[in-house]
C-alpha cells in the first residue's frame, strides 16, 4: 500500500512539474525603432538608446552609466495603438520614468516624450 501511494505521488509530481513553458515570444522587428542605435547630445554627454526586437533594451551615456536608471529595467513592451513604450523594471526610483511615448519616428529620427521632456535621437551612422 505504501508503495502505491509513493508511486502515485511521484507520478503526480512528474505530471505537474514537467509542463512546457508557454511564455509568448516577443518580436518587434517590424517596427522602425528596433535594432537601431539611436544617439543624442544631451548637452552634458552623448546618450545612446537601443530597443532590440526581442523586447530588451539599453539606455546609457557615453561614459557607460545608465540613463533614467535603465539598469533597473529588464525589458520593454510596445503598444502600437498608443505609441507607448513601457519599461518593465524590477525596481523603480522617484526620478525614473517608466513610460515614454513615440512623438516622431522616421528612418533617421526617433523623438520620445519622457514625461513632457522631448528627447530627439538620431540614427547612428
Amino acid at each position: 500500500m505504501k508503495k502505491i501511494i509513493i508511486i502515485l505521488m511521484l507520478v503526480g509530481l512528474f505530471l505537474t512539474g514537467c509542463g512546457e513553458n508557454k511564455e509568448k515570444e516577443i518580436d518587434y522587428s517590424e517596427y522602425l525603432f528596433t535594432d537601431v542605435i539611436w544617439t543624442r547630445d544631451s548637452g552634458h554627454d552623448i546618450e545612446t538608446i537601443i530597443f532590440h526586437a526581442d523586447g530588451s533594451f539599453s539606455y546609457s551615456c557615453a561614459c557607460g552609466n545608465p540613463v533614467n536608471d535603465s539598469d533597473l529595467c529588464e525589458s520593454y513592451t510596445y503598444n502600437d495603438e498608443t505609441k507607448e513604450i513601457k519599461f518593465d523594471c524590477f525596481e523603480t526610483t522617484e526620478e525614473m520614468i517608466t513610460n515614454v511615448k513615440i512623438v516622431e519616428l522616421s528612418e533617421d529620427v526617433l523623438e520620445l516624450d519622457f514625461n513632457g521632456e522631448i528627447r530627439k535621437f538620431e540614427k547612428e551612422k
